[in-house]
Formats: C-alpha cells, structure tokens, sequence
C-alpha cells in the first residue's frame, strides 16, 4: 500500500495477464454466465446467479478470491457471500460443502444447473474492526444510487474453468447510467420498461475481474487523449463535484503523460471510476486507488475543498495510468499466470511499482508541469523517507515475500526506494549511451521483447536487462537490488552535476559541460539551437509551387539552408529532428485584424489559440482601457511572454477625440510618441474633412501609417489615402446613403472600375468576412442553435460565451427578441445576407483586380481567436480565391505589408524560421491549413501535442 496523503492509498494492481496456467487444466471452452440484479436490493446485498455450462465432473469446487491483484493483502471475498446454494436441472438443491471461507465444493456437479447467493458489500463493515477487510478501490459497494461492482467481489470461478468465457448479464433501474473499460454488447429493456439488462462478453476470468463497474446516479464524461479513449464515470452523492470539472483537472496531466510516453501503444481505451464519499459512518474511509490493466478505481472524500482533491487525484492518477506500461506490457509469470486462492509473487516490485513511481515524477519536469527544483524536492523526500525502513534489504527477496510479517512493514519503499533506484538507473543509462537511451527506451524494449501477453521467468530478468543493455547496469542491480548494499545517491546524483546538501538536492555550481549536458538531457531541458525538419513538402509562397522531399535546417531561429532530402550530410550537430515525410510546410500564418476583448483574461490565454492554428503574426487593431499594447509587444519580442510577432495601432480614433485640426495635431503626436505601429480611425461618418485631412498630413510628417475604417461622407478618393482598409463592408457605405441603407450597387461595371481605382492606388484591404457572416448566424435560428453546439465556446470566457449565446446577445435584442426592434425596412437576417452576399462578391473582384488583401478575422463575439481565421479562409475559397490566393493574404502580402519581407513571409534561407507543418496539402484545399502537425515560432518548435495542451490549458482557463 502507499501512503499518499493520511489515510489515502493507493493499491498496487499486480495483474493477472495472459492465460491462467492450472495444472492438468485443459483448454475448456464451457461459457459461464454470470446475472447480477442491481434492482432486486435487499438489505444492502444482492442475489448473483451463476449458470455454468454442462459439467463433467462430479465434484467441482467454486471460489472467490482470497486475495486480489495489488491489495498486498488478505481480502477473503468469500465472507461477503450468503445463502450459497447450487441447483440441479430439476430445481432440487445439491450437496454443497463449504471447504473454506472462499470455497464451495459441490457434490454431483454433473447436474449442476445453476449457484444461488447473495453478496454483501464491503463499504458498509470497511471500519468494523473485522480483520483484513478490503479497502474501498478493491471494496463493494451497494446502495439505491449507487454500486461499485468490483467484480471479484461479486463472481467467482471453478478452479478447473478459470480459461472458460464468461457472460455477464446485469440488470438495472431503467434510469441508472453505467462505466466501465469493459463495453456491453447488447441492452435490453424489460416488458415494462423499468429495467435495463446489459450483456457483457469476457474471454475468461481475470478479463471479468480485471474491469471494475460503476452503476448508479452519476456524471459520465468521455474524451480522447492521444490514441486513447479516456471514459471518466464520477458519483458525487451531493452533486459537489461534476464529470467534467473532474475531467479539466486532470486533462492536462493524462496530455502530459501520454506526450511523455512518445507514441507508447499499451492502451487504446481507459476508464476512471471516480466515487466520492459523504463522510457519513457507513461510507467508505479507505481513501485511494487500485489500477487495473486499463482502468483505476479511485474513492476520494466528497468533502475535501477543490485544491485538496484535486492536488491528491492528480498525484494517484499519475501514479496510476503509468501502469498501462508496467506491468501492464512487461511482467512476470507470477503475474500473468496469478493464484487467486495461493499467489505466489514476483521478485520485481521495483519495476512494477518503482518505476512506475519514478515515472509519475520526472514526467512532470519533463512536460514542465513543474520545476526542476520541484522535482529535486520531491527525490530528496524519497531519499529521506527511504532511510525509515531496512536499507540494508534485498529488493527482490522483499517483493517475493512481501506478504510475509517481516517483509511487509517495508512494502511502502517500494515507493520510496523503489522510485531511487529507477532514479539511478536512469541515470546510468543516458551516461553510458551519451543521452541517446533512458529507463523509458529500456522499458519500452522490454516491452517490445515480452509484451502483454508473453511474460518473463523471474530469475531470468536482471540477465536479460544487462545483456540488452551495459554491464554498469547489471552491477548496480546486483549489488543493490538483488543484493543488500544501500545505495549512494550522491554517486549517480554528481553524474548529472547534483549534491545533496542538508537533506536537498541542488545544482552543483559551474558543473562540469558534459554533466551539465547530461543534466539537461534528463530532464528535457536541452537548449534547442538546431532543427531539421527531413523529407518534407516545402510551399515557399514566393511562387505557387510544391518543394517536394526536402531538408530544411533551421538554427538559432533563421532558415539556415534547404536542400533535397539525401543530398547533403549536415555539418553542425542537430539537436532535434522532426519527420517530414507526407507532410507539407507553410510559412506561419498572419491574423491582420486582432483584438483583445476581455481584459479579465490574461492575453497570453489567446496567443495560446492563435499559436495553435498556425498564426506567428498578429496585429491589434484598437487598444481598450486597462489595455498596453506597447508593454504587450515589448514582452514578446523579450520573449516574457509567448506569442506571435505582434503589431498594434493605439486607441480608436473616433470624432469625440478628432474636433478639430489642433486635436488632429495633438493626437498623432500622441500615438508616435507612445510607440504604436499605427494609428488606427474607428469613425467613419463624423469626423470633418479637414481634421481627417490634418491627421493625415501629421502622421505621414511622423512616419507613422493611417488606417482603419473608410470615411463614409467623403468620396472614395479620401479613404484611398489610408494604408490599410478594414472590412470591405465599409465600400458599402461609401456607395449608399444613411437614408438609404438597403442600397448595393450591383453594377458589375462600375465595381469593376472601383476595383481598378483602389488597386492603382496601393492600399490594400482586409475583407473580414467572418465577423459579418456571424451576424446572420445570431439571427438564424437554426444556425444559432448550432452555434451553440459547435465546441467553440469552450475556448471564451464563461461570460462572454453565455451572453453571445443567449438572446441578451445585443444583435438578437436589436434584430429578433427585443422589445425595441431596429426597423431596417425588410426582415432582418434577409438584409444581412445580401450584405453579406454583396461583400463576397465584391472581395473576389477586389481579388481579381490584384488588390493586396490580408487575411483578418476581427476576433470579437463568436469569432474565436485562431479559429476564426481558418474560417475566414474557408469564406475566401467560396469567394472562387485560389488557395495559394488566399494564402498568400497570410503569408507574403502581411509580410510586404508590414514591412519585414526581408525576414518574413515565405519560406527561404535567411528568413525567420516562423512556419507551420501541415498533414495535408493546403494548395488542394484550403480547409487543410486545418491539420496542424506542428507550428514553428522564433525557430522553437511546438508539437501537436504540445498544441493540444495549450488548447486544453484555455479551456481549463475559463472555469
């Protein structure tokens, strides 16, 4: 058992693996189905039926387990078990024998047709004071809302049918919702429909047992994570504690862990069965955990406030899911061929328990979920615990006798110890390999060699892990885990330029390179200078063109060389590697129209979502009170904070600012002054000609570029003096009238010679399709209700996604629900989609004429930041752009733009190494600018993996 927190343990879940190996046993096919009726509860107990198929025996005997996988402990279920009886074909009882507190020896069991009894739960006696009771995660529990069938506590086996399959039927209230690893088959309703039957299919035993089950009122909460289908089941008999609250606090871990495991197959689905306890008398106290090959029991205090629980379940569940490695895929014949009635005991704890521990705390520092002095704190502690037991103990001998009173008052090192050892050992095998192996790589062998279903000879381990490995590793294991000499800690430790120094672990000061090296090797923390990304598809947006199998090295952030792949050996030493192969490469993506709309929200927040679709440049179009968009730009490009290159005008100039030519003056001054790289005109209809004239005149005497919105009441002319024109919704505004704002003119010729006029004179324009289209989506029902559902709103703020989405939603108030409708004339949606329709064909003649547009999404209301940009592109493919058209307008013209195409904007020696990795071709179609491999930011590469976790950590950010 380990001691987690005060009472809180974790069960070791030594698992029975392959076959059961039964002397004498043949291969007996015979199905036993097993029937649990959940809605036959009777004094907390409920009738089991066991149905075997025809016997041939004349005496058989039944069992439940006297001792489980992983308790390290007597559990006798057999005590549970009342009013055992077995019938004949006939109905006529048989001679039944109990041999035992777990056994049943059955007389005439030819003519067995069926076993009888009753189970008691455990939950209810856990604190009687009665010997050897289970603990809660390998308990029983049975109430009107709740079962936790830990099935060996409810099914037993026949010593001689233990390979026999298994059909288990549980019945249920109609209403009661269900988890488990194991999936039912079939679900049938009774005649009157108040109860459910579930069907499950096990191929023997250890399957049935080897899946717990949850049944009962609870919050059920299903997720991907990696490869592996998470199900998480959650009773809080107080509604304290939800699924998915549950889930968010420990989404980032299971991320973490399964990008740590690097592509590790060992599970593809997993389930967490989470039962809070009220506290009360009759519930459970034995707070903890017991794994199984692809599931944890796990029973917590619902009392607990939110950071306790959550702190303790992060801690077990790290500990937990790292068994779906050992032993779950290496493991012993001990093990796989397990004696539930008289186990014998592998002499590999250090393994199984260990290294599992060890891994459960480097994960963290390697995935930056804490400290590197964090997790020095946490191997001193084990350092420091461990000298609490007999140091002078073999390892081995402890774990193959660990239920024996001399041995198991050291079973809680194993947690301690255990996890040093693979400590050292992990040390040693990057020192010998020169950082190119680990105990991760070692283990993973393992596992390739044996696997899940194939297991080890005990004695035979430590030889094989030698001969796979170095003698150094063979000589650390005998002298200090099959043999008895304590370890030195300080002597692995000063391999990685480490001391323990009054009962800590710190840095040794100016470490030697090599120890340093190693240092940073083990704990992930090597500096990344040079990248080559190999065998991929290149798109370098300076012509429309495909660069198939090429290398591409990038070092200290630049584009150093490109070359085809096979053609040319590197000459500097690469640090990371990443394969190219069937995946094509983009320059990093702008976002021209960006804002920050909630203060409350920390802006590194949204620069994780633009990070995550593939955007490295961005540019603020307007900065809010509380807001310092210099102070923003300035700690990026100091790298404080992480995000894309980033631009911003200043504040919005609207004509309360702009009365007068002095005020003209005044302001530009302003805005040079403070830094902005532009400034920015939000009113289109109000301010005078000879202010908006003034302020032009200033801003190009201060070199400082004008843009924003068109100036309604003045001919096109005047907002053609601008750099930029935002929203090609404002040329509609220019051609109608404020009396008459249903007017688009549809007049291809004249649009045509507008478009020409625009193009000669070098603005250019950024359509923002995306933020008009939204608007219709408020209006439409059935689009709204979709948006609704579409996902997205998990990556906003709470408020700003409730009130978006409900009718207070200020375009719904105006145009739909509200008392005081806007009269626009016609029925409000109809209006916006010819808007809307107008826009778009206006955007492709703009395209047409060679207009430069820049992509921009205005990231306001529904418009999630980085999603919307991809939406915007699926908006500009409909136009009729081509998608080299539409990346162009975030690539090459952003960079011209922003006058940086020298470094920026295509992919090319000398250029920043900002790019994107996509699985798919983005030239065939636009939407696979979508499959983001990787994104490339300032030459630091961040993984798919690591994407997700910065999507999660929004998510999470929003609670």
């Amino acid at each position: 058992m380990k001691n987690v927190f005060p009472r809180i343990f974790v069960l070791f879940g030594i698992w029975t693996l392959g076959t059961f190996r039964v002397s004498g046993q043949d291969n007996v096919e015979s199905k036993i189905v097993a029937s649990i009726d959940l809605t036959m509860m009777a004094n907390d107990k409920v009738p089991v039926t066991i149905d075997p198929d025809t016997l041939d025996n004349d005496l058989i005997v039944y069992r439940l387990p006297k001792v489980i996988q992983g308790t390290y402990a007597i559990g006798d279920y057999g005590r549970f078990i009342e009013q055992f009886k077995a019938f004949d074909y006939e109905g006529n009882e048989l001679l039944v024998l109990q041999k035992d507190v777990n056994s049943w020896e059955i007389q005439n069991a030819h003519n067995l047709d069926k076993i009888q009894y009753w189970v008691n739960d455990t939950f209810d006696i856990e604190r009687s004071g009665a010997p050897n009771i289970p603990l809660s995660p390998s308990g029983t529990n049975i109430e009107p809302d709740n079962y936790i069938l830990n099935l060996h506590g409810f099914v037993g086996y026949f010593d001689s049918l233990k390979n026999s399959p298994y059909e288990l039927d549980i019945t249920t209230p109609v209403d009661f919702k269900n988890t488990s690893a194991l999936q039912y088959v079939t679900k049938e309703l009774s005649a009157d429909g108040k109860k459910t039957t579930l069907k499950y299919i096990a191929s023997r035993y250890f399957d049935l047992t080897d899946n717990p089950m949850m049944f009962g009122d609870l919050e059920i909460e299903k997720f991907k994570v990696g490869h592996i289908d998470f199900e998480l089941g959650v009773y809080s008999p107080h509604k304290i504690y939800s699924a998915n609250k549950i889930k968010k606090s420990l989404l980032q871990m299971l991320k973490a862990q399964v990008t740590y495991l690097r592509n590790f197959k060992g599970a593809k689905n997993y389930s967490i069965i989470v039962y809070l306890s009220d506290g009360k008398d009759e519930s459970p106290k034995g707070f903890g955990g017991l794994e199984h090959n692809t599931s944890t029991v796990v029973i917590m205090p619902e009392y607990w406030e939110e950071t306790k629980l959550y702190t303790i379940m992060f801690d077990m569940m790290a500990h937990e899911f790292f068994h779906i490695v050992t032993p779950m895929t290496v493991h012993s014949e001990d093990i796989h061929y397990f004696d539930y009635n008289n186990p014998t005991f592998s002499k590999h704890l250090w393994l199984y328990e260990g290294v599992t521990e060890y891994f459960s705390k480097l994960f963290k520092v390697d995935q930056n979920l804490i400290s590197k002095e964090d997790f020095y704190d946490e191997m001193a502690y084990k350092i420091k615990d461990s000298k609490k037991f007999n140091d002078a103990l073999s390892f081995t001998t402890m774990s193959e006798n660990i239920l024996t009173e001399k041995f198991k008052v050291n079973y809680p090192n194993v947690y301690r110890k255990g996890a040093l050892i693979a400590m050292c050992l992990d040390i040693l095998m990057r020192e010998e390999s020169h950082g190119k192996r680990s105990l991760l790589s070692l283990i993973k062998e393992l596992s390739e060699k044996y696997g899940k279903n194939d297991p080890f000879m005990d004695d035979e381990l430590i030889t094989d892990i030698t001969q796979m490995t170095y003698l150094s590793i063979g000589s650390f294991m005998e002298k200090h885990v099959v043999g008895s000499q304590p370890i030195n800690y300080q002597d692995y430790l000063d391999k990685v330029g480490l001391i323990i120094q009054d009962g800590a672990i710190k840095p040794i000061d100016n470490p030697e390179p090599s120890k340093l090296q190693l240092r940073n090797i083990w704990l992930n923390k090597n500096t990344v200078k040079t990248t080559l990304i190999e065998n991929v598809n290149v798109i370098p947006m300076n012509e429309e063109v495909v660069l198939e199998h090429q290398d591409v090295l990038i070092k200290n952030g630049k584009i150093m060389d490109i070359h085809p792949t096979d053609t040319m050996a590197s000459k500097v030493p690469i640090d990371l590697r990443i394969d190219g192969t069937d995946k094509y490469l983009i320059p990093g993506l702008s976002e021209m129209h960006y804002h920050w709309r909630n203060n409350d929200r920390n802006i590194a927040t949204d620069f994780k979502l633009l990070l995550a679709n593939g955007i490295t440049t961005a540019r603020n179009m307007g900065e809010y009170e509380g807001q310092d968009h210099i102070a923003i730009r300035d700690k990026v490009k100091m790298g404080q904070i992480l995000g894309p290159n980033y631009y911003t005008t200043g504040p919005y100039l609207q004509a309360d600012k702009l009365q007068t030519v002095e005020d003209a003056i005044k302001v530009v001054q302003q805005q040079k002054d403070r830094g902005y790289d532009f400034i920015k005109i939000g009113d289109g209809r109000d301010i005078a000609k000879e202010v908006y004239l003034k302020l032009l005149e200033e801003a190009q005497r201060l070199k400082i570029p004008v843009i924003g919105h068109a100036q309604h009441n003045l001919p096109l002319e005047y907002s053609l003096r601008m750099k930029s024109i935002e929203h090609v919704e404002e040329f509609i505004y220019i051609f109608n009238t404020s009396e008459d704002f249903k007017y688009l003119n549809h007049d291809l010729d004249f649009l045509n010679a507008i478009a020409k006029q625009i193009k000669d004179s070098g603005i250019y324009v950024a359509p923002t399709l995306v933020i008009f289209e939204m608007i219709t989506q408020y209006l439409d029902a059935e689009k709204f209700t979709e948006l609704k559902a579409n996902g997205l709103a998990k990556y906003l703020p709470k408020e700003d996604a409730a009130y978006w989405l409900s009718d207070e939603n200020h375009y719904r108030a105006n145009f739909v629900t509200g008392a005081d409708k806007i009269d626009l004339g016609m029925e409000p949606l109809d209006f916006f989609k010819s808007y809307f329709k107008w826009m778009k064909t206006f955007t492709k003649i703009l395209s047409d004429h060679e207009v430069p547009m820049l992509s921009g999404s205005d990231t306001f209301g529904m418009v999630v930041p980085g999603f919307s940009l991809h939406k915007e592109f699926e908006f500009l493919q409909e136009v009729g752009w081509t998608p080299y058209q539409i990346l162009r307008s975030s690539t090459i013209v952003p960079a011209r733009y922003l006058d940086v195409l020298a470094s920026e904007g295509t992919i090319s020696e000398g250029k920043n190494a900002n790019l994107v990795l996509l699985n798919k071709n983005p030239l065939e179609d636009i939407g696979n600018t979508k499959s983001i491999e990787g994104v490339m930011l300032k030459g630091t590469w961040f993984s798919r993996d690591k994407l997700d976790t910065m999507l999660l950590e929004v998510e999470m950010s929003n609670d």
